[in-house]
């Protein structure tokens, strides 16, 4: 800050003279206000600003969620901006809850726009002036986690690349005796930058090894035509290996598709080194190389490379090589697309990997606490769980045989929490305790009271659980007769399968459970007898739940199922649903199904 005066910075000559020329000010500008959609939607907050401090007033070219009649105005005075402090300090500013900070406790934009929690990163032009911030806000306090910030810190750098670009622009047409040699290399550089902010924003999105391979493969298409992109990673133990290549099955599996981290390879030495690697013809590959490596190049067409390291926050994560059919030198500003792409696959690919472990224990979690099915004399019993196939979808469904104290009966329980995260697997943990205890400490209340002593305990221990759940007890009544006892808490219907084929759905049902008490009556207990040779059939939505598909129309498909099925064992019937009813590949909920033959 010049002076310790806010004014001189803000008043600046360098600083206004790069807002105006921008272009930018309090009018909608498409790609600031695509800038302000894309955090709004990323970071999940209700306001989002592209927002430029002049001397005497914040302007909004991109806005996103401002109440009116600011959204009409896109402008405030400068004693409703939290943006001036990031101009006048040069730096992020995060606050959780801006009432209780001494800097912006009295600020306007709290009463008057709603502003509590608030996250801002500067945009600054090519001499370091901070223009003003890409902000996120929310209307209550909000404690941002650390990945808020980097996503948000991503999409500034994003959001100054394109407003430099316009400077850059504008300063091309005061240059009128380089006019024509300058629009080549603005072109350029305008290519590379709508190159890097369409690879941000695709790299932004991928969940695994594959898609990020797929996202990075547009660079073919760009001005320097790479005929190859190659994507090493690390593995443990200080293996490479390289991604499966469209078009280039045979490479993972032949000598270099797994190599060490100290092999004499470029993609190794780059990983080892940690910097850009060139070799602008195959002279230059050989004279650093052994023969071995020069075949390499020779097989894949290869006459230039680059290599570049991906970068993590704390290893290297991988390489990533680019090649040409002819030999190519890189001039500088090559190099730095290139290494700018390597930056964004590299936060790529550190986000996959912590989403490859998030889901992993998750769902460890989630399997682990599923039930080995107890052995009954006179029933049969089959299980099967599968896990969502869609990203970090691990969810609460679960299900359970206890055996009852005091008689040859059995509690079966088959639910869904509500939700598909990992709370969802852990709410869903406690329930699934709760439930096996309380069944087990009232063996002879039946299944409505049990279940309305577990929402009794739910509410008691404040467990914010809910959603649907089917628990059942069955009892042998001597003659080869089993007689089930059941209360539906909005859960999908049970089938009962008769052993001549004939499917009853047995449709009774109450309120789906809550620890928040909303039920309107009490539980009720369905009563049905089973003769040997029958089966009831247990399952979760995930089992019918389709995009397209009617629910009774679905329904009706696994009764017909069955029914054809009927008097096979109950493993049998359990795969065949799975086989049948779950689309491979792209099923969005778990699915848990429970099959009880007599």
């Amino acid at each position: 800050m010049p002076d310790g005066r806010p004014d001189l910075v803000l008043c600046d000559p360098g600083r206004t003279g790069a807002l105006h020329d921008s272009g930018l000010s309090a009018r909608a500008d498409s790609a600031m206000d695509r800038f302000a959609a894309m955090v709004r939607v990323q970071l999940r907050v209700p306001v989002a600003l592209v927002s430029l401090v002049e001397p005497d007033r914040q302007v909004f070219p991109g806005m996103q969620g401002l109440p009116e009649p600011w959204a009409t105005a896109r402008h405030t005075p400068l004693s409703h901006s939290f943006c001036q402090h990031v101009v006048i300090t040069g730096e992020p500013l995060v606050l959780a809850d801006a009432r209780t900070v001494a800097l912006t406790s009295d600020n306007l934009a709290i009463p008057d726009l709603g502003v509590v929690a608030y996250a801002g990163i500067p945009l600054t032009d090519t001499d370091g002036h901070v223009l003003g911030s890409l902000c996120a806000i929310d209307t209550r306090p909000r404690t941002w986690t650390g990945d808020e910030i980097a996503t948000l810190t991503d999409l500034a750098t994003m959001c100054a690349t394109e407003i430099r670009l316009r400077l850059a622009t504008r300063q091309s047409k005061r240059d009128r005796d380089r006019r024509d040699e300058l629009a080549t290399q603005l072109d350029r550089a305008h290519a590379r930058n709508e190159i890097l902010l369409s690879a941000a924003q695709a790299l932004a999105g991928s969940r695994t090894l594959a898609q990020i391979r797929h996202e990075i493969s547009w660079f073919v298409s760009a001005e320097h035509r790479p005929t190859y992109i190659g994507l090493v990673v690390a593995e443990p133990g200080g293996m490479l290996r390289r991604v499966p290549e469209p078009g280039r099955p045979a490479l993972a599996d032949a000598e270099f598709g797994v190599f060490r981290a100290d092999a004499a390879l470029a993609t190794a030495k780059a990983f080892r080194e940690r910097r850009l690697l060139c070799y602008e013809d195959p002279a230059a590959i050989d004279a650093e190389f052994p023969d071995a490596v020069g075949r390499l190049y020779r097989d894949l067409r290869l006459h230039a490379t680059a290599c570049a390291p991906l970068v993590g926050s704390r290893d290297v994560l991988g390489v990533l090589t680019l090649g040409w059919d002819r030999p190519h030198a890189l001039d500088s500003a090559e190099r730095a697309v290139i290494t700018t792409l390597a930056t964004y696959t590299a936060q790529a690919l550190e986000r996959v990997r912590q989403l490859e472990r998030r889901i992993s224990v998750a769902r460890e979690l989630q399997e682990a606490m599923l039930t080995d099915l107890p052995s009954v004399p006179g029933l049969r019993l089959a299980a099967r769980y599968r896990p969502s196939e869609v990203d970090e979808a691990v969810g609460g469904d679960w299900y359970d045989a206890v055996p009852l104290p005091g008689a040859p009966a059995l509690a079966v329980t088959v639910g869904d929490i509500t939700g598909h995260d990992v709370h969802a697997s852990t709410l869903m943990g406690q329930v699934r305790s709760m439930m096996r205890q309380t069944a087990w400490n009232l063996p002879d209340a039946g299944p409505a009271a049990t279940v309305e002593a577990l929402e009794a305990a739910l509410t008691g221990l404040d467990i914010p659980a809910s959603g649907t759940l089917l628990h059942a007890h069955l009892s042998p009544d001597g003659t080869g007769r089993w007689e089930l006892t059941s209360t539906n808490a909005g859960h999908p219907p049970p089938i009962l399968v008769h052993a001549d084929g004939r499917t009853e759905l047995l449709t009774e049902h109450d309120a789906l459970f809550s620890h928040l008490g909303f039920r309107t009556r009490d539980r009720t207990d369905q009563r049905r007898t089973l003769e040997p040779g029958d089966l009831v059939f247990l399952y979760t939505d995930g089992l019918i739940e389709r995009r397209g598909e009617d629910l009774d129309r679905a329904i009706d498909r696994l009764r017909t199922l069955l029914s054809r099925l009927a008097g096979q064992a109950p493993e049998a019937m359990a795969d065949a649903a799975l086989e049948h009813m779950v689309e491979p590949g792209g099923h969005e909920d778990d699915v848990v199904l429970l099959a009880i033959g007599t």
